[in-house]
C-alpha cells in the first residue's frame, strides 16, 4: 500500500576507509521498510535508514567470480524511529573492479507492476523485472540464438525422444540449493500455462511421472511423447519466461501467483510497494557463467556490479523524460518516437534502440466484410505506401521497411514469397504481395472482392503514439479502394475490450515485437487461436512442422513456406519495423536491448 511519506532517496557515499583486502563503503538509503524477509512481497509504511557495508578485491581479468566462496561484506540494518532491528542480514559479496561496483540504478517502468511472477502474468513489465530475479534453463545469444543458462551441459537421445540435463551449481535467494526436482517442476508449471510454447509442449509431453526422471540433485531426464526439434528454444524463449522456482513453489497452479519471489538470478528482491516501486539487490552468492559477457543478453556471463535496481513507476511521459534528463533517475523503459530528437542531442544521455523492433501491423478481420474476401485482403495489401504508414509514426532514424515476417537482421530472415502472381478472372496476371503501393491494381483486386458497401470499422486508439497515426493512413488507403471505412475515437483500453467482438470491427491496428513473436513457434498470426486472424490449417501444420524439425535446414525452408503463405493469405497487413527507444544516461556502460531490457553487465561510470 502505497504512503506519501515514504521517499527512497539517493544512495549516498558515507565513508571510503582503507582495510586490509579492500575497501568499505558505507551507503545510506531511506526507504520503507516492515521487516521484510527476503524474496518478500510485503507492503511497507515507516521510514527507516538502511546501512549497506561491503568489502571488495580486484576482479580477476578473464575467469567468473565464485561469490559464494568470497567474504561476506554487506550487512543491511534498519533503524526505526528511536529503535533498531535488523530487517534484512544478508551478504553481498564481490570481486571487484572499483571503478565498475556500486551505485543504485533507477528505471522507470513501461507500466503498472501488479505481480513479479512471470508464468502467472505474461504482461511485459512483468517480465522486464524479473529476468533479473529468476533464471531460466536456456536464454538468446546476441544473435536469438538458444545457449544454456541454468543448464550446465545437456544431451539427446538418437531417437530425439529423450533429453538428458546437468545443471550448474546454484542457490535460490533463500540459501536452499537449486536441484532437479526444482528445475523439473519449474518446467511443469510453466507447460500449464498460456504461452505459445506452452500449448506446444503439452502437446510432446505425458504426465510429470512419464516425463521426468531424476537421476540426482543435478540431472534429470525429460522424456517426450514424439520427437521436438523446438524442445530447446521453447525453453529459452524471453518473453514468456520460464523461471526455475524452488519446487514448492512450482507446484502452485500457473493461474496463482506464486507467494513468494525467490529465484537464482544476479538479483533478489528487496522490496516490492506495490503502485510505486521494485528493488531489487545485488544477490551475493550468485555464481556467473564462465562464457563472454555480451550486453543486452539473457545467456553468457552475467556480473551483477550494481548494488541495486529499482523500477520505478511514472505514469506522466513528459515527467518520465524530464526526470531523466534532470538526473532522478537513470532509464525510462520506451518513450515514443516523438521524443527522439530532444533525446538525441542532449550529450547527457544516450539513446539505445531495440532490434530488431517491432513490427507495425493491421490485423483484417477474417470475420466480417470485406475482409472476409481474400481479394479484398489482396487489395489492400497491394494499394499500401509501407513509408508512409511508418513515417506518420516517426522519422526514417527509428524504423525500416523489412518484408521478412520473422524480422530483418536475424537468422530467419528471407525475402521468400514478398512478391507472388495472381491471375484475375479475366486471365491476366498480376504481381503483387509487400510494399507494391499500386492504387490500379488494387482496384482490379477488390472489383473481384464481391464488396457491396458494407461499412467497415477500424479499432485504432487515440491514446498510443506509435499505433495512433497509422490509423488515419489505413482509413485513407481503403477509402481509396471504395471502401466505406469508419474509425471512431477509442482509447487503448477501449480497444483491447473489443478485439472478442468480431461483428464489431473489420481492420485493428497494432504492433508486435520480436521477443514475443519472432519464430514460428510463437507466431500467433498462424496458430489458429485468435478470431480476428484467418484460421488456417495449412499454416497450423506448418507450425506443428516447424516444431518437431530437428535439422536446421529444413527448419529454414519451412520458415519460407511460411512466409510464402503469409503473404498469399494475407494473415495480416504488415508495414515496417520500428525501433523503440530507451532513453538512458550516457554513465549507464555497456548498455544495449536486444530483447526486454536486461541490466546485467551494466556498470555506472561516475
Amino acid at each position: 500500500m502505497k504512503s506519501n511519506e515514504t521517499f527512497l532517496l539517493v544512495v549516498g557515499l558515507l565513508s571510503i576507509a582503507l582495510i586490509v583486502g579492500g575497501i568499505v563503503v558505507g551507503a545510506v538509503l531511506l526507504a520503507r521498510s516492515g521487516g521484510d524477509a527476503v524474496g518478500s512481497e510485503s507492503k511497507e509504511s515507516q521510514p527507516v535508514v538502511v546501512f549497506v557495508t561491503e568489502t571488495s578485491t580486484p576482479e580477476p581479468p578473464t575467469q567468473p567470480v565464485n561469490t559464494a566462496t568470497a567474504t561476506p561484506t554487506v550487512v543491511v540494518v534498519a533503524v526505526t524511529k528511536l529503535s533498531t532491528q535488523t530487517v534484512v542480514a544478508t551478504t553481498v559479496t564481490s570481486t571487484r573492479t572499483p571503478s565498475k561496483y556500486g551505485g543504485a540504478l533507477r528505471i522507470v517502468s513501461q507500466g503498472s507492476i501488479a505481480t513479479l511472477d512471470p508464468v502467472f502474468s505474461l504482461f511485459y513489465v512483468v517480465n522486464a523485472v524479473a529476468s533479473h530475479i529468476y533464471e531460466s534453463l536456456f536464454g538468446w545469444d546476441e544473435n536469438f540464438e538458444v545457449k544454456p543458462r541454468a543448464v550446465d551441459n545437456w544431451s539427446v537421445s538418437s531417437d530425439g525422444m529423450e533429453y538428458t540435463f546437468s545443471l550448474r551449481q546454484m542457490t535460490f535467494h533463500d540459501g536452499s540449493a537449486f536441484e532437479s526436482i526444482d528445475a523439473a517442476r519449474s518446467i511443469f508449471r510453466w507447460r500449464e500455462g498460456g504461452t505459445p510454447g506452452a500449448t506446444m509442449l503439452r502437446n510432446f509431453t505425458g504426465s510429470f511421472s512419464e516425463t521426468v526422471t531424476i537421476i540426482d540433485d543435478d540431472t534429470f531426464r525429460f522424456r517426450l511423447t514424439e520427437p521436438l526439434g523446438a524442445l530447446i528454444p521453447i525453453f529459452g524463449q524471453v518473453h514468456g519466461l520460464m523461471p526455475m522456482m524452488r519446487a514448492g513453489d512450482a507446484n502452485r497452479s500457473w493461474a496463482e501467483p506464486v507467494p513468494e519471489t525467490i529465484g537464482t538470478g544476479a538479483y533478489r528482491l528487496l522490496r516490492w510497494v506495490e503502485g510505486d516501486r521494485v528493488v531489487l539487490l545485488r544477490w551475493g552468492d550468485y555464481v556467473s557463467r564462465e562464457e563472454t559477457a555480451v550486453a543486452g543478453v539473457h545467456s553468457g556471463r552475467t556480473i551483477s556490479y550494481l548494488d541495486t535496481l529499482t523500477w520505478l513507476e511514472v505514469l506522466d511521459e513528459e515527467t518520465q523524460v524530464s526526470g531523466l534528463e534532470s538526473g532522478v533517475w537513470d532509464v525510462v523503459d520506451v518513450v515514443t518516437l516523438d521524443y527522439y530528437e530532444r533525446l538525441v542531442t542532449n550529450p547527457d544521455l544516450q539513446v539505445v534502440r531495440y532490434a530488431p523492433g517491432n513490427r507495425s501491423n493491421a490485423y483484417l478481420n477474417p470475420q466480417i466484410a470485406p475482409f472476409n474476401s481474400l481479394r479484398a485482403r489482396q487489395a489492400i495489401q497491394t494499394a499500401i505506401d509501407v513509408e508512409e504508414f511508418m513515417l506518420a509514426i516517426g522519422p526514417q532514424d527509428v524504423w525500416i521497411t523489412c518484408s521478412a515476417v520473422y524480422w530483418c537482421g536475424t537468422n530467419l530472415e528471407t525475402s521468400a514469397g514478398e512478391r507472388y502472381d495472381v491471375t484475375l478472372a479475366d486471365g491476366s496476371v498480376i504481381e503483387i504481395g509487400y510494399n507494391v503501393n499500386d492504387i490500379d491494381t488494387a482496384r482490379r483486386l477488390m472489383a473481384e472482392s464481391g464488396y457491396s458497401g458494407e461499412t467497415a470499422v477500424i479499432l485504432n486508439p487515440t491514446d498510443y503514439a506509435s499505433i495512433t497515426e497509422l490509423g488515419s493512413v489505413l482509413k485513407e488507403s481503403m477509402e481509396s479502394l471504395g471502401i466505406v471505412a469508419e474509425m471512431p475515437s477509442l482509447d487503448w483500453a477501449t480497444v483491447v475490450t473489443m478485439f472478442g467482438d468480431l461483428d464489431s470491427y473489420s481492420a485493428a491496428t497494432d504492433w508486435y515485437s520480436h521477443w514475443c513473436c519472432g519464430n514460428p513457434i510463437q507466431d500467433h498470426l498462424i496458430s489458429g487461436t485468435l478470431g480476428f486472424i484467418i484460421d488456417d490449417e495449412e499454416l497450423q501444420a506448418l507450425q506443428m512442422d516447424y516444431a518437431r524439425e530437428e535439422d536446421a535446414a529444413e527448419r529454414f525452408a519451412i520458415v519460407e513456406e511460411i512466409q510464402r503463405q503469409r503473404y498469399e493469405k494475407v494473415t495480416s497487413l504488415l508495414f515496417g519495423v520500428h525501433f523503440p527507444i530507451v532513453p538512458a544516461r550516457a554513465d549507464l556502460q555497456f548498455f544495449e536491448v536486444k530483447s526486454i531490457p536486461f541490466f546485467g553487465n551494466t556498470w555506472i561510470e561516475r
